[in-house]
């Protein structure tokens, strides 16, 4: 994954997943969640962003903490969101990170916000990938 439509891809191809701009027009988010049965009300929640203007491209995604640490133990590229809180980590896409790791890091995040993030009655809804 070095382009945005790499991105963009692989994250349409994760159940419920929608795209937004919430912040600003440079920042692509990636939500997972659907429609609360009890309040109809729609819930969602992010899994990952991008900066869409930058180059190289970085991809934040959301991380046990533990496998964080050792992340940026091995790989000093990675970074910590400080400003999301220490679940948070940016992922160069230069070329510097082993090829399956992005998408990798791209599912446990998906997976981690839809175990840990949405509501229960919300997850229940969603296909399983």
């Amino acid at each position: 994954m070095e382009l945005v439509s790499d991105i963009r891809e692989a994250c349409a191809k994760l159940p419920a997943t929608i795209e937004t701009f919430p912040f600003d027009t440079q920042n692509l988010v990636f939500k997972v969640g659907g429609e609360d049965p009890d309040s109809g009300a729609p819930v969602f929640r992010m899994y990952a962003m991008v900066n869409v203007t930058e180059d190289p491209l970085r991809l934040l995604v959301k991380c046990e903490l533990a496998r964080t640490a050792r992340l940026r133990d091995e790989f000093p590229d990675i970074v910590p969101a400080a400003y999301f809180g220490g679940h948070w980590i940016f992922l160069p896409l230069d070329g510097s990170l082993p090829t399956p790791l992005p998408l990798e890091l791209l599912h446990a995040s998906y997976d981690l916000v839809v175990k840990r993030n949405l509501p229960r009655r919300v997850r229940e809804r969603l296909a399983t990938r």
